[in-house]
């Protein structure tokens, strides 16, 4: 007979402590997956002073050796800290910020330990939290030794003012006792919480650093009543009851400070506060940066003196300070007569100018505590001056000229109308001698009208000058006088596009002349907008020599590359000169390069990609051009492209030579080469990545542009040559807008075309001249460099 079962509770297998478990292990797979064979190798040599000889060898992947340091006590479902060190030291900090901080987010509660109790009872206030272990009293015991072999404590801290125990809030505590008690924070282990009315937290520290924190509670150190500490107990002493006060931010007028309310009971209303208490901010309580007196006292403090010298000294330095403050306010006040003086007579010296200087002045009273204002209206003023210098010496030249050819042209024309019989609708006697068909008369011209007309289209040319187009001069380097042999193989790629531009080189000119000096219209539309065009030919200030790559920081600062200049020019939106910088390459046999392309990573600093005599260079610089970091390529026969990955911060670097996109890490170790997978992409120019961190290059040789994800995974590819709409011709520059809309310089047909992020067609700007590279800025601003006619220019909304 077969009993049958009663029904009883239905248990939990998976417990949310096995699923906190799994999620443990899952963590440290993930990251020992993502290692190299040779970052795990590194991972070993820093645990090589805990793990035996003889036993690394035996452990091959990174996870045993975390398995490992789980036996040592060195990490735990609550301590990461020992692989987060690691990881930093091995430059992997995007798995610290992408597995460990998923893992240990900052809102995540921590599970609480209902059965903590401490060896000795809890003060008589906090009765909620008062242990049932009656079997040690104090003066016992229960102190151990970490892996190392150093003795450790037990330290029970009573915390008011918490509802929860989340991770940030357990992270905060444990940086606090560490700094407290001159350790690391890694030698700080949790041991669990109970929570309550209070929370009472259970931390291992070494037994060495527990004095400091012992004699802080015995004195009530203002520290631990900002932490919101109640009572400290270490190992089965007698638990210390740290007195609660509210703190002063006026002696004077014994006023309570806010910004360290937490942890201290508010005073009642006619209650005085304690003399003991100083002005010490909650922003500097645990800053290595305290005031020299602050240093000090803390150091008598924990030598046995008393509260009265720190008391004093502090009281002594509010003094001082006071002074200080006053004294620099009058000193401002000073400055601002000064100022208003000094404006006033410039105002009454300056009366013929003062028109033209009323908003430089207004904006200079304006922005008087800003340098870099006043600096940047002095550059404007400067500019202006020698813009207005520039074209009263360029009108006066071609005003020479034209006088030069109306006199040419009206003695030109007095010698041919000597050779030539005037007509009155007459046939002359005899009859024509030769119908004229536009060639040279028997026996030829005369040598005066010969020289005469050689002279009249000589001036004449010379008075129009030449327009040359993209043909004219080509893409070789070695066509400029001042450039090495070394570059002309580089710069031969672009001439041989396919495109044949000799002859619409005018026309060209006529089209770009047009676009900048009045309202450019699309092709959607009549929208009109200012279209701004700064720079030229030349080597100085503000001038450009072939500018190519272009990018436009947050703050509305455009950078470009300046080739044959070998610099990196700065101007605002407006096109205002603001500065330059060389880009020098130290620690090579080059003293400097010519920069091909440059982007912005997401710290604010440059990364540069040009060609050395000896090799290509990327090289990273701050915006005031001060060499930060670099890396060598090999050098190769075409230009380089550069942009920055801003989720991974990987720098993205083409090389047409293998038909590849190379992917690497800021030290300028490789991470992956992008490349299509039959082959198609074989002419790269430049190369952009989107905000969902997908890679998208341009190729002049298929005249295509090609899409792939974040790991190198080719996804579509659009354009096609010809000159309709989404067709492209020597597509060079690529970027994205906030939007995610695909631009693409379209340099063959002389436009730039707009797609959506899947390659359809949205519509075309039209620029009338052939774009080299293009940059989208914070505003919405289209920025374009010209590389032929050396300028830039700026769409304010394209």
């Amino acid at each position: 007979m077969v009993v049958p079962r009663m029904a009883g509770p239905v248990r939990e297998r998976v417990t949310a402590a096995d699923r906190r478990h799994f999620d443990f292990v899952q963590t440290l797979l993930r990251i020992s997956d993502e290692l190299t064979e040779e970052e795990t190798k590194n991972v070993k040599l820093f645990c090589r002073h805990l793990i035996p000889r003889g036993h690394a060898e035996q452990l091959d992947r990174a996870v045993d050796v975390f398995n490992k340091l789980i036996d040592l006590d060195k990490i735990d479902q609550e301590n990461l800290d020992f692989v987060k060190e690691i990881l930093e030291r091995i430059g992997r900090r995007d798995l610290i910020q992408n597995v460990l901080r998923r893992f240990q987010p900052p809102d995540r509660e921590i599970p609480e330990n209902p059965e903590l109790q401490p060896p000795d009872r809890e003060i008589p206030e906090n009765v909620e939290l008062q242990p049932e272990n009656h079997e040690l009293q104090p003066g016992t015991s229960q102190q151990g030794a970490d892996v190392e072999g150093n003795a450790t404590s037990n330290t029970y801290v009573v915390v008011n003012g918490q509802v929860r125990m989340i991770q940030e809030t357990l992270d905060r505590l444990r940086n606090h006792i560490a700094t407290l008690s001159g350790t690391r924070r890694s030698q700080v282990k949790f041991r669990g919480y109970k929570k309550h009315k209070s929370i009472l937290v259970h931390f291992s520290i070494p037994r060495e650093n527990t004095a400091v924190l012992r004699h802080m509670a015995d004195h009530s150190d203002p520290r631990l009543v900002y932490m919101g500490v109640k009572s400290l107990q270490i190992d089965a002493e007698v638990p210390i009851k740290v007195q609660q006060g509210a703190p002063l931010y006026n002696v004077k007028r014994q006023l309570a400070v806010d910004d360290i309310e937490v942890g201290c009971s508010t005073r009642t209303k006619h209650q005085r506060a304690p003399q003991s208490w100083t002005r010490l901010s909650a922003l500097n309580l645990f800053s290595d940066a305290l005031p020299l007196h602050l240093q000090a006292a803390a150091s008598l403090e924990y030598q046995g003196f008393s509260y009265s010298l720190v008391r004093a000294l502090v009281q002594k330095d509010r003094l001082r300070e006071h002074q200080m403050r006053q004294a620099i306010q009058n000193l401002r006040n000073a400055e601002v007569d000064s100022n208003t003086l000094r404006q006033n007579a410039e105002v009454d010296s300056n009366t013929l100018r003062q028109k033209a200087e009323v908003d430089s002045n207004t904006l200079r009273q304006k922005a008087e505590a800003d340098s870099n204002t006043i600096m940047t209206l002095r550059s404007k003023l400067n500019i202006a001056e020698n813009r207005l210098r520039e074209a009263l010496e360029t009108i006066t030249v071609l005003e020479e000229k034209l006088q030069q050819a109306q006199e040419f042209a009206e003695k030109a024309a007095k010698q041919v109308t000597s050779h030539v019989t005037e007509y009155r609708g007459e046939k002359p006697p005899g009859g024509w001698p030769q119908e004229y068909r536009g060639e040279k008369p028997p026996g030829g011209w005369s040598a005066q009208v010969e020289k005469a007309d050689a002279a009249t289209q000589k001036h004449l040319a010379g008075a129009a000058g030449t327009t040359r187009g993209r043909g004219d001069v080509g893409d070789k380097l070695g066509e400029d006088p001042t450039v090495k042999e070394e570059d002309k193989k580089s710069a031969g790629q672009d001439s041989g596009s396919g495109w044949h531009e000799k002859e619409a080189g005018a026309a060209e000119q006529e089209r770009h002349l047009a676009g900048t000096e009045g309202a450019t219209s699309g092709s959607t539309g009549d929208r009109k907008q200012r279209v701004i065009t700064f720079g030229g030919k030349g080597s100085k200030r503000g001038k450009f020599y072939y500018p190519r790559g272009v990018v436009v920081s947050p703050g509305n600062v455009i950078f470009v590359t300046d080739r044959y200049n070998r610099r990196v020019q700065v101007h605002s939106t407006d096109g205002v000169y603001l500065r330059h910088f060389s880009t020098v390459v130290p620690g090579t046999g080059d003293k400097d390069m010519s920069p091909h392309d440059v982007c912005m990573d997401g710290n604010g600093t440059l990364w540069v990609v040009g060609r050395g005599w000896s090799a290509d260079h990327v090289v990273q610089y701050s915006t005031d051009g001060t060499v930060m970091a670099r890396f060598d390529q090999k050098k190769i026969s075409y230009f380089r492209g550069i942009a920055v990955n801003m989720r991974t911060n990987h720098i993205l670097v083409t090389d047409a030579d293998q038909g590849a996109v190379h992917v690497f890490r800021p030290d300028g170790s490789l991470v992956r080469t992008v490349q299509h997978p039959e082959g198609k992409m074989i002419h790269q120019r430049y190369v952009t990545v989107n905000g969902e961190g997908n890679i998208l290059v341009t190729d002049w040789g298929t005249h295509c542009a090609y899409v792939y994800d974040e790991s190198g995974k080719f996804l579509f590819q659009f354009g096609g040559l010809g000159s309709g709409e989404g067709q492209l011709s020597g597509p060079y520059g690529i970027c994205t807008d906030s939007s995610g809309h695909i631009l693409v310089a379209d340099s063959g047909n002389g436009r730039i075309q707009i797609f959506t992020r899947h390659g359809e067609f949205v519509r075309t700007v039209r620029t009338g001249f052939q774009p080299e590279c293009l940059a989208v800025g914070p505003e919405a601003q289209l920025v374009v460099t010209y590389n032929w006619n050396h300028t830039v220019t700026v769409y304010p909304n394209y």
